[in-house]
Parts: C-alpha cells; sequence; structure tokens
C-alpha cells in the first residue's frame, strides 16, 4: 500500500495562525490540510484582502504542507437569491485562491432546500432541487476553466446530491471541471449502515478514479442519531476501506480525517498510519 496521504481540516485544530497550524500539524504527523478560509481567516476574508490570504496559504506550502481541498462550504440551492450570489462569490474568491496558489481543487457539499438549515427536506432529493443545485454550480463553469481548476461535489445522505447515483448524474452533466469527494460516513444512516460495503463498493465502482479526495470520519448509533467517535471505534471499518481502496488503487488520494480534534484525531492519524504499515 501507498503510503497514506493524511490530514485534517485546518478548522479543527487548535489555532488558525499559520505559524501554529503548522506545528500543530507537524505534531499530529499530518501531510496536508482542508482549509476554508473564511472559517480560518475570517478577518481578512471578510476585508477582501486576498493577498493576504494567498500568503496565509504559502506559508503553509513553504512548509511542506498541502492543502489538499479549498473547502467552499455553500448551498447552491439557497432560496435567497442575494444570499446566493454572495455565496458564488467566495467560492469564486477560493477559485481564484487555488489559481494562484497551485492548489487545483475547491469543493463543496451540495445543501438543502432547508436554507442554512443543512438538514433532510422531504424535497431534497426531487428533480426540482437537483435542477437548483446543477444551475448554480454550472455558473462556476467559466471561472474553473480560466483557472485550471476542479470542483469536488460531496454527497450527503440528507442533501440534495445525496447518492452515488445522483452525484453521477450531476457531474455528467456539468462536465470535466466536476470531480468527486467519497466521505462514506455521509452516505450512510440508521436505515442503510449495515451495508456500508456494499454502499462504498457500488460508490467506487460508478466514482473511482474521478475520486480526488477522501473524507474518513466514523460513529455510532444512539437511537437514530449518528455520534462522531475515532476511526477506530465506530461502525465503520477503515481497515477494509483501504483495503478496498487498495484493490481500486486509490490509497493515493489524499484522506481528510473530519470532525475529530485534540487527542481524538491524533489518535485516529495514528491508528491510519499503522494500518498503511
Amino acid at each position: 500500500m501507498n503510503r497514506l496521504k493524511i490530514g485534517a481540516r485546518a478548522h479543527d485544530l487548535v489555532d488558525q495562525t499559520p505559524a501554529v497550524l503548522i506545528a500543530h500539524a507537524r505534531q499530529l504527523g499530518l501531510d496536508g490540510l482542508q482549509l476554508a478560509v473564511h472559517k480560518s481567516w475570517p478577518e481578512p476574508y471578510q476585508a477582501h484582502e486576498t493577498a493576504t490570504l494567498a500568503a496565509n496559504i504559502q506559508h503553509l506550502q513553504q512548509a511542506r504542507l498541502s492543502i489538499f481541498l479549498l473547502a467552499s462550504y455553500f448551498n447552491p440551492a439557497h432560496s435567497d437569491a442575494d444570499f446566493l450570489m454572495r455565496e458564488l462569490a467566495r467560492v469564486r474568491l477560493n477559485i481564484e485562491l487555488a489559481r494562484h496558489c497551485h492548489i487545483g481543487v475547491v469543493g463543496s457539499e451540495t445543501g438543502s432546500l432547508n436554507d442554512d438549515d443543512w438538514t433532510r427536506h422531504p424535497d431534497n432529493h426531487g428533480a426540482t432541487a437537483f435542477h437548483k443545485v446543477e444551475q448554480s454550480l454550472a455558473r462556476l463553469r467559466p471561472d474553473l476553466a480560466l483557472a485550471g481548476c476542479d470542483f469536488l461535489v460531496e454527497a450527503v445522505c440528507d442533501h440534495i446530491i445525496h447518492d452515488a447515483e445522483s452525484l453521477a448524474r450531476l457531474n455528467t452533466r456539468l462536465g470535466e471541471h466536476f470531480l468527486v469527494t467519497l466521505d462514506l460516513a455521509n452516505l450512510l444512516d440508521a436505515d442503510n449502515v449495515a451495508d456500508w460495503r456494499e454502499i462504498l463498493a457500488d460508490f467506487l465502482g460508478q466514482h473511482g478514479e474521478r475520486i480526488r479526495l477522501l473524507h474518513f470520519k466514523n460513529f455510532i448509533l444512539e437511537g437514530r442519531n449518528k455520534v462522531s467517535v475515532g476511526l477506530e471505534q465506530g461502525l465503520i471499518d477503515y481497515a477494509e476501506v483501504l483495503t478496498m481502496l487498495a484493490q481500486c488503487q486509490l490509497t493515493h488520494v489524499p484522506i481528510i480525517v473530519e470532525e475529530l480534534s485534540g487527542e481524538a484525531l491524533r489518535e485516529s492519524v495514528d491508528y491510519l498510519r499503522r494500518l498503511s504499515r
């Protein structure tokens, strides 16, 4: 198996100044980060200080800390047109930063018809919601083409793009600059978690080489609620996940360990390193 490229979300670490992010990443043995500039550095982001944001990113890169994704979290189906335009402007800022800093990938989930509450809506999986997402993301095609940048779409079971099939349908319609983040835990809920192996195999079969980023997280169920736990402790067997990825020759794809911080994050990174040996 290839040496795994392991990262975390920058905003899950203790401090967001570049120097401290670098130090913390080194302590954890991380190879890179998933970076949401509006979360990590809200003041220069809100002040539209693009040069400061780019300089911060380059500080991380010069310390050999890769940026595996510029996370542009937004809801492309938001009902407030003015709010959606501001969100699209943030994605375009990330595309510009990706171009300037030679990162190459930005990405997001696809939200919900519940606007600011990204939760299950009875019509999330319908044709109207799908069309809204497609329309919004299609607006980014010229920006992505100009920057030579790709947009990674992540499916989440409660969101509008919710499974392998809906993601394949969307990306086929949007074209070459739209690729894939695979987050297995986000495809699962109380109804289907027992079938995670079949769900993963189907996703790998449909998307395979279009996958550019892996999100690893784990959970247990309390009733029907998912409760986040360390990678070694939940309902998904990540040793088996890595075997399935190796069979598809995907262990070179960077991994972001999500929804953990502190000692729980350290233990999960160490667990992945042991598995890769």
